[in-house]
């Protein structure tokens, strides 16, 4: 969507069982048996933009609009709002096995059309155990389709690894303030000066189903 980018952090998983055999040595990525990919969200200011730190942005017009965004859901005195994301880690990803990609061994000529910073951001992954490495790239959106680009140090063979792009659907946002809650101790609890003791909590303003329904809600404010 336009307000938000997505990025595919990729992952190698070793097999949890490992032998000596030379057949398993020769497999593709050895030892390495599945991959996992999430989707972590960037956000983009509805206004000038560009990425954003976490929800902030040095953007006049966003902080302004943020400003009238409060005070219309009530937070018009102690400026003390701001948005966060779900309480609970729900990054969205796959793990599957390296045999189930579509994968193709790459040409230099095809390599170099991939441009020469290809590996510039790529993970190292060493099994110390195997004394394997391989490199892998960022992965890259085309369609509806996700390409993994990994290279095997020792071959030195370049793969292309393609799989269909992760269902997921963009986290929700919500406008909120950060405060405290005084809750009596109960039995089994440690006891407290007063008998009581202060739990932290997110007290919600808006609730939005995703960072493009605030930027429209920004711009209408």
């Amino acid at each position: 969507m336009e307000n938000i980018k997505h990025f595919f952090e990729v992952d190698l998983k070793p097999s949890s069982i490992r032998t000596l055999s030379r057949k398993d040595n020769g497999k593709l990525l050895y030892p390495y048996k599945d991959v996992t990919i999430s989707v972590n969200e960037v956000y983009v200011c509805p206004f000038c933009g560009k990425n954003m730190e976490g929800f902030e942005c040095e953007c006049d017009k966003y902080n302004r609009a943020f400003k009238k965004l409060q005070k219309f859901y009530g937070d018009d005195k102690k400026r003390m709002s701001c948005f966060h994301g779900p309480e609970l880690n729900l990054q969205c990803g796959i793990s599957k096995s390296i045999s189930e990609f579509k994968v193709k061994i790459l040409k230099n000529k095809e390599v170099d059309k991939l441009g020469r910073d290809l590996w510039d951001y790529a993970t190292r992954h060493t099994d110390r155990l195997s004394d394997r490495s391989y490199l892998v790239a960022p992965a890259m959106q085309d369609g509806d389709n996700l390409y993994i680009i990994c290279k095997d140090l020792s071959s030195k063979k370049v793969y292309r690894f393609e799989t269909p792009i992760p269902a997921y659907k963009d986290k929700s946002v919500f406008l909120g303030v950060y405060t405290t809650k005084t809750v009596p101790n109960v039995q089994g609890v440690t006891k407290k000066i007063g008998n009581y003791h202060f739990e932290y909590y997110w007290k919600h303003l808006a609730d939005f189903d995703d960072w493009n329904a605030v930027c429209q809600t920004l711009k209408k404010v």
